[in-house]
């Protein structure tokens, strides 16, 4: 098959795969894509998925790679703080969560890494249009809660202070009620404790 022809079809999306292509070209010679990564017309991902060089221009659009090429999975922890404006630092990790194994990818695109919780957690995202593209994201108070439970040496007030949050705009984005019922589904004491906590450090940075 011709290279203009295929980058032309795959240049609409910033991500795609073997099964898509093979949907489109049936009897496609996988070895054109080793060839054509060589040669520096596309990036390989991770195995199976594949993307134009030189696409992808926009941050939405390594969130929606993030949801695709690891699923199930959605933006959260770290990258979700920066997306909502928590946070002062830069986060260049694309992070989320997984109901399979932790892994990480460092790719041409950047690093994609995905914590592992379990199947009976993996609820609380949103599907947000960000640009053209959907995107499913934790919902603010399920972005803190699984970055709660996944690092439970986080548990004192000056562990939150550590964190140098933007408290304004978290008061605004959580709902404390919510936050609250949201960790009781996890079932831990250890978790309800420290969500406790946290809501006792916005009450104490709001009376200084």
């Amino acid at each position: 098959m011709k290279l203009i022809d295929f980058l032309n079809r795959f240049k609409k999306t910033p991500a795609f795969s073997i099964r898509e292509i093979e949907q489109l070209y049936p009897g496609f010679e996988r070895d054109n894509l080793l060839n054509w990564q060589k040669k520096g017309y596309i990036l390989r991902i991770r195995n199976g998925w594949y993307s134009i060089s030189g696409r992808i221009t926009m941050e939405a659009e390594l969130y929606w790679v993030a949801n695709k090429i690891y699923r199930p999975s959605y933006v959260s922890l770290e990258k979700a703080f920066a997306y909502y404006h928590w946070i002062p630092e830069a986060v260049f990790t694309i992070t989320s969560v997984s109901t399979l194994k932790t892994k990480v990818f460092d790719t041409p695109l950047g690093n994609f890494r995905y914590s592992s919780i379990k199947p009976s957690l993996f609820w609380g995202y949103q599907l947000i249009k960000v640009d053209e593209y959907g995107i499913k994201m934790a919902e603010p108070e399920k972005a803190l809660l699984d970055f709660l439970y996944l690092n439970p040496n986080i548990q004192t007030l000056a562990d939150f202070e550590s964190l140098r949050f933007n408290i304004d705009q978290i008061r605004e984005d959580v709902n404390q009620e919510k936050l609250t019922s949201y960790s009781n589904l996890f079932e831990s004491a250890s978790l309800s404790k420290r969500v406790k906590t946290f809501i006792k450090y916005l009450d104490y940075v709001e009376s200084l």
